[in-house]
C-alpha cells in the first residue's frame, strides 16, 4: 500500500511541476503580449482573444490540482477577461496585476491561508460590459454567487455591480465550500438547485463550520417562506425571490446583513 501511495504522490508531484512549468511559460508569453498591446504592435482584438483563450486554459488546468492560490487567481483572471468586450490602457494595467501575481505564485511565492482573502481582494474587480464604472463608487465588498445558470448569474452580477460590489461566481456547491473557506466573502448568495446538493445543504454546511458560520448567506429561489422546499434552511439565512420581488429582496437582504 505504501508503494502505491508513493507512486501516487510522485505522479501528483510530476503533474504539478509540469503545470507550473506551463504556467511560467504562459505568464512570460502574456507579459510580452501586454507589452505589445501597449505599443499597439498587436491589434487589441487579437490580443484580447489570446488573453481569453489562455486564461480559460489556465483556469481549467489548475482546477484539479492542489494549488489553492493559483486556482483562485486563475479563476479570477478568467472571470475578468471573460467580461471584456475590448481593451483600454486601464484594463491592460489591471490584467498586468493578475499576470504579475501568477508569475510570483508559479515561482514559489507562499501565501498563508490567513492572507489569502486579502490577496484575492487586491486583484482587480471584474467589469460588467454594460455598466459605466466611472459613475459608481467601488466598494471593498465581495459577494460570492453560487449560480449554475449563466443568464441568472449575469442578472445578479449586474444588479450588484450597480451598487459597486465585487462579485465572483462558482457553479456548484462543492467548489463554493472551498472558495468560501479560502476567500471569506462578505456574503454568499446561492441558487436553491445546485445539482447533487441544494442551497439548503450548502447553507447548513457553511453554518456548521466555525470558519464560515458568521458569513451572511442568502438563497435565490422562486419559493416563498413556508415552502417545504426551504425546510432546514439555517435561521440566519435570507431569501431573495426571483421575479418582480428580486430587487427589493436583494436590497433588503443587503441591509439586513449591514452590507454597505
Amino acid at each position: 500500500m505504501s508503494t502505491l501511495n508513493g507512486a501516487d504522490n510522485e505522479n501528483e508531484l510530476r503533474v504539478i511541476n509540469e503545470f507550473l512549468d506551463e504556467l511560467r511559460d504562459t505568464a512570460s508569453q502574456l507579459q510580452v503580449l501586454l507589452g505589445n498591446l501597449r505599443s499597439r504592435s498587436v491589434p487589441l482584438s487579437e490580443g484580447l482573444a489570446t488573453l481569453k483563450r489562455e486564461a480559460s486554459n489556465l483556469r481549467s488546468h489548475a482546477h484539479g490540482l492542489n494549488l489553492p492560490m493559483i486556482k483562485l487567481v486563475t479563476h479570477r483572471l478568467d472571470e475578468y477577461v471573460g467580461e471584456l468586450k475590448d481593451l483600454t490602457g486601464s484594463e491592460i494595467d489591471e490584467i498586468q496585476v493578475f499576470i504579475d501575481r501568477i508569475e510570483k505564485l508559479a515561482d514559489g511565492e507562499a501565501v498563508e491561508e490567513t492572507d489569502a482573502p486579502a490577496v484575492v481582494r487586491a486583484l482587480p474587480a471584474k467589469r460588467s460590459a454594460d455598466i459605466d464604472f466611472g459613475k459608481i463608487e467601488k466598494k471593498n465588498v465581495e459577494i460570492l454567487l453560487v449560480l449554475p445558470e449563466k443568464a441568472m448569474a449575469r442578472i445578479v452580477e449586474r444588479e450588484l455591480a450597480n451598487c459597486g460590489y465585487r462579485t465572483s461566481v462558482v457553479r456548484d456547491a462543492f467548489a463554493a465550500i472551498e472558495t468560501v473557506v479560502r476567500t471569506r466573502p462578505d456574503m454568499v448568495l446561492a441558487a436553491m438547485e445546485l445539482g447533487l446538493l441544494t442551497g439548503t445543504d450548502l447553507g447548513c454546511a457553511l453554518a456548521a463550520m466555525p470558519a464560515t458560520e458568521r458569513i451572511p448567506y442568502a438563497v435565490l429561489t422562486s419559493y416563498e417562506w413556508g415552502s417545504p422546499k426551504l425546510k432546514g434552511l439555517p435561521p440566519r439565512a435570507a431569501l431573495v425571490r426571483k421575479g418582480a420581488q428580486f430587487s427589493d429582496d436583494l436590497a433588503e437582504t443587503l441591509a439586513r446583513f449591514d452590507i454597505t
